[in-house]
């Protein structure tokens, strides 16, 4: 019995002092972690948060349209415009094609309208917000749905 409680203590101290994970993330890391708690969506390249709300919801058969709305971390209630010029894709991973353009309009500092958003077909779908420069995708972040 001395021997099981010998043994038992031992492990118990040796998995004890093991260094936390969150101890040996470096600080980008570790940002990028509570900034993905806090956020809908974060741009670590923009430092922005996106948070997306359904105006009217898209459906197999109408047209759908949303609020896009990027915040500082810091500052949630103050709209800040991306240096970089918003997109949405939607796609169909499993089909391997997407849908018809959505538009996105500024309609003040860090608040765009999304407009013509249509899914082709009902399923599984992709809605890939994006931060282009030009045509190149800078950042993106997916919210999958279903239709």
């Amino acid at each position: 019995m001395n021997r099981f409680l010998l043994i038992f203590g031992m492990l118990l101290f040796i998995t004890a002092c093991g260094d936390s994970h969150r101890v040996n993330e470096t600080p980008l890391e570790a940002r990028a972690q509570e900034m993905s708690d806090e956020c809908e969506f974060y741009y670590e390249s923009e430092g922005l948060c996106l948070k997306a709300h359904w105006d009217t919801r898209a459906t197999e058969n109408a047209f759908g349209s949303m609020t896009l709305t990027f915040t500082e971390r810091n500052s949630p209630t103050r709209p800040v415009s991306p240096k970089r010029g918003p997109f949405i894709q939607l796609w169909m991973p499993s089909m391997g094609h997407g849908s018809s353009p959505v538009s996105v309009t500024l309609i003040e500092e860090g608040i765009y309208k999304a407009e013509d958003i249509f899914f082709i077909m009902p399923g599984p779908w992709d809605i890939r917000y994006q931060l282009k420069d030009g045509n190149k995708i800078v950042e993106e972040k997916i919210q999958k749905i279903t239709i």
